[in-house]
């Protein structure tokens, strides 16, 4: 019968068994030792608690690091100054003692994780599944993340940056993390089309929840609403949209880049070639538009398509109204 081996791979952090050697760390500090003192009992703890915060340790080198520190507390102190950490020790081994037999037995229980200890994992479980192109995988956890950043995020938060602010410790910024699950439900709809349905959940749900988001960040997830709708050939659905956006937001070009995108840019466009130069010509008359260079460059890759020329692209100037009460040319006010 082969004798048994405690697992040398470490597992996740155990914040329940941590807190059991607290009461050493307490007792220790209550000592009231010189720095350069306390500082050799503190070396010795710090040994043990790096083996025990998450697993992959052997009870036998942690009986000896309990043993070296309880002859420390001795060497330091003696017995009687040191009964407090002397005891604080003995409970913890008992402890250990206890948990080492369910080891054994197949019996410990799973270490317990908050609610934000499992948004952490979930978070980066999907950014290593999205790493190997596991798309519909990532989205899977992503999506369980979801539903804790609902229980999590503050009741008077409006937007995505303000669960950022509540819980500022978090591994990956909830605000840059939910675009991110926002792009990988589309990867996720070109392998199972039934995540394009959950895509558009879950913008309906981001946008509800955070009205008040960064306007970049909204007009990504209003555009990611047109775009799973057209997916899912709710053709009429999605232009309302794009309308609705392009309404919205005038000036934002990547409103009609996106929405032109449908009509030729993907492999199962309409190649409707007319419709969408159209569109990028509106964009391109207006005044403020936010990003004309990328708009422009849409413009000849689709005339290229096309096999037309591009028309002359003349920029746009604000117009002038002629007062004839003043004889004097005024700026027309924009609606």
């Amino acid at each position: 019968m082969n004798k048994w081996q405690p697992s040398n791979q470490p597992d996740r952090y155990d914040k329940a068994r941590v807190a059991q050697i607290a009461p050493v760390q307490a007792a220790i500090q209550a000592l009231g030792l010189p720095p350069l003192r306390q500082r050799k009992l503190n070396g010795v703890l710090s040994a043990l608690i790096m083996q025990i915060e998450d697993g992959g340790d052997n009870p036998t080198v942690n009986e000896l690091l309990l043993e070296a520190l309880q002859t420390a507390v001795l060497h330091q102190v003696g017995a009687r100054q040191g009964t407090a950490v002397l005891q604080a020790i003995d409970r913890f081994a008992q402890a250990e003692a206890e948990r080492w037999q369910q080891v054994k037995a197949g019996t410990l229980p799973p270490i317990q994780l908050s609610s934000l200890e499992q948004l952490e994992e979930l978070m980066q479980t999907g950014y290593e599944l999205v790493n190997q192109n596991q798309y519909v995988a990532a989205c899977d956890q992503w999506l369980a993340a979801w539903e804790l950043v609902r229980q999590l995020a503050p009741a008077d938060a409006s937007s995505s940056e303000a669960v950022d602010d509540a819980y500022p410790h978090l591994s990956h910024f909830v605000s840059q993390w939910a675009m991110d699950l926002m792009f990988e439900l589309y990867n996720a709809g070109l392998k199972d089309p039934t995540y394009f349905e959950k895509r558009l959940a879950y913008v309906h749900d981001f946008l509800a929840r955070f009205p008040d988001d960064d306007e970049n960040r909204v007009l990504e997830f209003r555009r990611a609403q047109g775009e799973a709708l057209w997916q899912l050939d709710r053709i009429a659905e999605a232009e309302a949209v794009y309308e609705a956006l392009v309404a919205d937001m005038p000036d934002k070009a990547w409103a009609y880049i996106g929405w032109s995108d449908e009509y030729y840019l993907f492999k199962d466009s309409p190649k409707d070639y007319e419709r969408a130069a159209a569109i990028l010509h509106q964009g391109w008359d207006r005044v403020n538009l936010d990003d004309r260079p990328s708009l422009q460059e849409r413009l000849e890759r689709l005339y290229e398509e096309w096999e037309r020329p591009l028309p002359r692209l003349k920029l746009p100037t604000a117009r002038l109204k002629f007062s004839r009460r003043s004889g004097k040319r005024r700026k027309r006010k924009r609606s």
